[in-house]
């Protein structure tokens, strides 16, 4: 049975080194795409939209991250009102399990990192999911 992306995220901040069991992952590394990389920032408010999460247990759920994470190019979109990506993102994550949500929340945000603080932008990219930071964006962070 395939674990869900919550329980994959925790055996990861559990023990950083499966993350390299997890690198063919599709729906893996598109959460980390949108989490880590700026180009992939969602045009949406910053913090918790106003949901009201799906109150089955896990896996009982309308719907879960591993079916919608390719949706997230939506949130994207410039050519979208804000109020039309605003209220889609909120149909989006009404669907999920509070936990999915919160990750997708924290993806939007780019703050995975404090949800789960082993799982760095330095973790994900040795591990091959992203690029790493090119030297001149390593350079000025260090200095």
């Amino acid at each position: 049975m395939r674990k869900y992306i919550v329980q994959i995220l925790q055996e990861i901040q559990d023990n950083p080194k499966v993350i390299e069991t997890y690198k063919d992952d599709v729906p893996l590394r598109i959460l980390f795409e949108y989490a880590f990389l700026s180009e992939k920032k969602m045009i949406l408010p910053e913090g918790e939209p106003p949901y009201k999460p799906a109150d089955e247990p896990l896996g009982m759920t309308p719907t879960n991250l591993f079916s919608e994470m390719k949706k997230l190019y939506i949130f994207c979109r410039a050519d979208l009102t804000p109020l039309k990506r605003e209220s889609l993102f909120i149909s989006f994550i009404e669907g999920l399990k509070k936990e999915e949500a919160s990750i997708i929340i924290a993806a939007k945000d780019q703050t995975l990192h404090k949800l789960y603080p082993k799982i760095t932008r330095k973790l994900v990219s040795d591990a091959g999911f992203i690029p790493p930071l090119p030297k001149k964006v390593k350079e000025s962070a260090t200095s």
